[in-house]
């Protein structure tokens, strides 16, 4: 990414080096393994002499040879060094492969860059070559398993689905535990989910798909207090530094990159066909003394029973298609990079589709060498054809997983199959035992309902930087982020549900939300070296924010003709009154850093920040943020000079306060709202105001050893860190005397703690003869415990707790005991551990020596296991030679369990379809199984418990990729700079002894109690795609 940068220091560096002696001439070309790129300013010297060369703009290299047998070391900053022998050989082309350890000899801080030998905190860095051109709809689905300590999950395989990412563990109860992120300096608009309709099961918007990966040049993980703390209270949950490509010195750079291939779901339940569905439907009923209740039917009459399978229907092979065309270059007095990209995606689920276009300029100008001014633009606009999903009655896994197989698509008409109410049609089964069988056409409800979100998105910021005397820069930054999204859903009426033509005679709802963000930053940085020993540098400023947020959505229905989807004045009859809501917040910050080293050897930082919110309470208005930090370099000391090997040993402590501010824009004031009693209108009280609402404060503490052997072959990072949060914000009931029913107040009074290691690995371990491998490794391990609530009371979601004493999120389950082998009757274990087995035909407990007994009931529940990963981590591999590089990118995860609802729902004794695992139900005494006796509407057996509770352990293969850069002997006879094949495949395998589709996936999304549980999950994604790199 510095080949220019690092040109002029080249050409400088060759004024030192020796004339070479006479032999025979030598030449070659010097590329980029990762790209294809040539590489200019690589230093080549003989082995054991001090002759060298470098190589020139195009990566060309020559130079005549002391003797037939010497041996070449191309060296290059950020880049494995390789030795190769020219015995016999009179030129050789070298691909040289990133090196994550000497990656940049900066990394971004919060308002500045650092060496990376100066850095006190805990800082993770990812190259931008591990994200580009990679088939994702987001740059943080490329990062899962590439950082230590971040924990990042794609919760579907839905298009542009959001990404859970965890740094550190759990930060909250109530509140986000989402990063703050920060492009280009500045803060990025905190937005989850700008979706209204079905709880966001429709579609969903993901502000960070808005962001091309390949535009994006480095990524800066800062996950301490001494690294974040100049963010303040946004940074309890880490900071995640994003910088955009620029332009550098030199000629024009022209850069097209395209891929396409296919993706289709990683892994589908094992239903029942339509043979194995009648018998075990009818074994239901057959052992509840019914008739049986399901048979074939025969639409076209042509005396073959009609099967379907639904996967097949609902499911494809999605094919995508990316084009991206960069230019860059520029001059000593200005540079540029632009940028334009098409993305057009088909998922794997029909009807679901991507389509988004992006165009980037960032431009900077030097017209003084004390003065420095640029912008940074961005707009993006995307359209997502969503599908209902997830457990969403007519979402489409559960409509999907749900229809019986013995049905057709279509019916006689050529229509789809339907009953009179618009619901899948009966057939012969019999529909009237329960309401829940009812079941949706999922191919009538996936085809004719529309589900789309079209959203533009224009992030920009422009700077000047003077320095009006040595060492003292002045930066004035302004940024903005302005969203305009439109979310557009249409119900046909012969379907069953929001458009049912008994309710509505279809339904089109639309909701727009607009949200614009400007963020105003100046501060100055000084930096001094005194006595050459003393390293000083301090900046300071202050930053104002301000975000307004306007949406409005309205309804119609009824319409005077199904040709109509729009809302058009005189097409419909109902209409519902428009919802809409204004809201507004804002930030007025100062913040300063204090940093000094003596001698590259002891190292201290301080820095500060106080932010005063307005969603904060009226006592609570500014809250303040500091941090502090140390480092030694031991290598640098004299004793360490008799450990040869040992090329840098530093050992650094942090400890601050960061905060988490993320509450709604009027939590902490009394809010009335408008209503209606006994026929007359007015306003009444909605919410109860707290005065004292503050911040949740973390207070961090980190440990860490940084280390390089053997010459930087191996490269290790050691960290332990431990995390306090208090003043959790949680909702508590207030007195009855408030006037307001069920009232609740927001305030602070929780506590809980996370604490683990860490700990990465990156090493060459081979580098001879072209042929190059390295590895990089990273493991991380956490513990969370809630340590106080109010009044100790726990905060329940479904089956899920924050409870004192207990991990959050922790599964309270009933525990299930198997199955009785002499009558099939379900076991549970009461609390004090008696076991009890239920007899469906009596709709009876009993004890097992058959004697009637008490229920079991929630309160026999118990703590049955956390969601959350214990240990997690990554393993990635490159190998690269005469051109070729292959990657091979392994993630696991392990410690947690995983609350299966798929798989209970799919077991049930009801009409819908089963999985296979049914047919190993109980039949007759002595039957060991776990799949009791199948008895019609007992839904007993299937009731929530720890039968469903399994283990999410797994190792995934989320990357392999195979690439070739054509040689410079080819290429430029067609005038091309480089040009990069590639072949990629994305989550190949995955081991696990998880029975649901993915153990990755998270049905309720970016939540802090109720997670991990899988309900009707879309399953992940797994694509094919080839590509190609072409320069100019």
């Amino acid at each position: 990414m510095k080949h220019k940068l690092l040109l002029s220091l080249a050409l400088v560096l060759t004024l030192v080096c020796q004339s070479w002696a006479q032999g025979r001439t030598f030449s070659g070309r010097v590329t980029d393994a990762g790209n294809g790129q040539a590489l200019p300013g690589v230093n080549v010297i003989v082995k054991g002499t001090t002759l060298g060369t470098f190589t020139g703009t195009d990566g060309s290299y020559s130079l005549s040879l002391p003797n037939e047998n010497a041996t070449l070391i191309f060296s290059f900053l950020g880049y494995v060094t390789q030795e190769i022998s020219t015995a016999g050989k009179s030129s050789v082309n070298v691909s040289l492969a990133e090196d994550s350890k000497k990656l940049s000899e900066v990394v971004v801080v919060g308002y500045g860059v650092q060496d990376v030998k100066d850095v006190t905190g805990s800082i993770t860095s990812i190259a931008a070559a591990k994200i580009e051109n990679q088939p994702v709809q987001s740059f943080d689905q490329a990062l899962s398993g590439r950082a230590a300590g971040v924990q990042i999950t794609n919760t579907s395989g839905l298009m542009a689905d959001g990404v859970t990412v965890r740094i550190r563990g759990v930060g909250s109860i109530s509140n986000s535990s989402q990063p703050l992120f920060v492009i280009d300096g500045v803060p990025m608009a905190q937005v989850s989910n700008l979706n209204t309709f079905n709880g966001g099961n429709g579609t969903r918007y993901n502000p960070l798909a808005d962001l091309n990966p390949n535009d994006i040049e480095s990524i800066e993980v800062l996950k301490d207090a001494a690294a974040a703390a100049l963010y303040g209270s946004r940074a309890a949950n880490g900071v995640v530094l994003v910088t955009t490509k620029r332009g550098k010195n030199g000629t024009a750079k022209v850069t097209y990159d395209f891929y396409t291939g296919y993706n289709e779901a990683a892994s589908t339940p094992a239903l029942l066909n339509g043979d194995d569905f009648i018998a075990i439907t009818n074994e239901k009923a057959a052992n509840a003394g019914k008739n049986p209740i399901a048979g074939n039917v025969d639409i076209n009459e042509d005396g073959i029973p009609d099967r379907t399978n639904w996967l097949d229907e609902i499911f494809r092979k999605g094919v995508m298609q990316n084009h991206q065309l960069s230019i860059s270059g520029g001059s000593e007095k200005a540079t540029y990079y632009g940028s334009v990209s098409y993305a057009d995606q088909n998922g794997f689920v029909k009807a679901n589709s991507l389509q988004r276009g992006s165009a980037r300029l960032n431009f900077d100008i030097t017209p003084k060498e004390w003065l420095k001014a640029g912008i940074s633009t961005n707009y993006t606009k995307t359209v997502n054809n969503g599908v209902l999903s997830n457990s969403y009655l007519a979402g489409i896994t559960l409509s999907g997983y749900n229809a019986a197989p013995n049905l057709p698509v279509y019916g006689k008409d050529g229509f789809y199959y339907l009953n009179e109410q618009g619901y899948l049609g009966d057939g012969v089964n019999r529909s009237d035992l329960y309401y829940l069988n009812k079941f949706y056409h999922p191919v009538g409800t996936l085809e004719l309902q529309r589900n789309q979100n079209v959203s533009q998105r224009m992030l920009g910021n422009a700077y000047i930087e003077v320095e009006p005397v040595k060492n003292l820069k002045l930066t004035s930054k302004y940024g903005i982020d302005y969203i305009d999204n439109f979310e557009d859903q249409y119900s046909d009426p012969n379907i069953q549900g929001l458009g049912w033509k008994a309710r509505y005679n279809g339904l089109v709802q639309t909701n727009n939300v607009r949200r614009n963000q400007w963020n105003w930053s100046n501060y100055a940085s000084y930096h001094v070296l005194l006595a050459d020993q003393h390293n000083v540098s301090a900046t300071a400023g202050f930053e104002f924010q301000e975000v307004e947020q306007h949406s409005i959505g309205t309804y119609a229905g009824d319409f005077a003709d199904p040709f109509f989807k729009d809302i058009v004045t005189g097409t419909f009859v109902s209409q519902f009154a428009p919802d809409g809501r204004r809201t507004h917040n804002g930030f007025d910050s100062y913040f300063g850093r204090l940093s000094y080293d003596f001698g590259n050897k002891y190292y201290a930082e301080a820095a500060v920040r106080a932010d005063a919110f307005s969603g904060f309470g009226l006592e609570n208005k500014r809250g303040y943020f500091p941090a502090g930090s140390i480092g030694w370099r031991i290598s640098e000391e004299h004793f360490m000079d008799q450990f040869d090997f040992l090329n840098d040993l530093k050992l650094r402590a942090s400890y601050g306060i960061v905060g988490n501010s993320n509450i709604a824009d009027f939590a902490s004031r009394t809010l009335f709202g408008g209503g209606q009693y006994a026929e007359l209108n007015g306003f009444s009280p909605t919410q109860v105001g707290n005065r004292n609402l503050r911040w949740e404060s973390s207070t961090k503490l980190d440990i860490g050893l940084d280390m390089a052997l053997l010459q930087d072959r191996i490269g290790l990072t050691f960290d332990y860190f431990h995390t306090d949060v208090t003043d959790l914000v949680l909702d508590a009931p207030v007195l009855r005397t408030t006037g307001i029913p069920g009232a609740s107040v927001t305030t602070n009074i929780g506590s809980m703690y996370n604490k683990g290691v860490e700990l990465s690995l990156t090493t060459t371990n081979i580098q001879k003869n072209g042929f190059v491998w390295t590895s990089n490794f990273n493991f991380s391990k956490i513990k969370n415990k809630i340590t106080s609530l109010f009044n100790d009371v726990p905060v329940v979601s479904g089956s899920s707790e924050a409870a004192v004493g207990q991990a959050i999120g922790e599964f309270k389950l009933i525990r299930w005991a198997g199955v009785n082998p002499e009558n099939g009757n379900s076991m549970f274990l009461a609390k004090d551990g008696t076991k009890k087995q239920y007899n469906p035909a009596t709709q009876k407990y009993y004890l097992m020596d058959g004697s009637e007994t008490s229920d079991i009931t929630a309160n026999d529940a118990v703590y049955a296991g956390n969601p959350y990963p214990k240990w997690f981590g990554g393993f990635d591999n490159t190998f690269t030679y005469k051109g070729f590089d292959l990657g091979i990118f392994f993630q696991y995860s392990g410690g947690n369990k995983i609350l299966n609802q798929t798989r209970q729902g799919l077991m049930t004794n009801y009409l819908n379809n089963n999985i296979a695992e049914i047919k190993d139900r109980w039949q007759k005494p002595g039957d060991v199984t776990n799949v009791p006796k199948l008895y019609l509407q007992d839904n007993i057996s299937t009731r929530t418990s720890t039968r469903w509770l399994e283990d999410g352990d797994f190792l995934r293969l989320r990357q392999l990729s195979l690439g070739y850069n054509v040689p410079s002997s080819v290429i430029n006879r067609i005038g091309l700079n480089n040009l990069r094949v590639y072949g990629q495949i994305q989550n190949v395998f995955v081991l696990t002894k998880y029975t649901g589709a993915d153990p990755e996936v998270n049905t309720n999304r970016d939540v802090n109690i109720a997670y991990g549980v899988d309900n009707r999950s879309v399953p992940q994604s797994r694509s094919f795609t080839v590509g190609v790199s072409v320069g100019l």
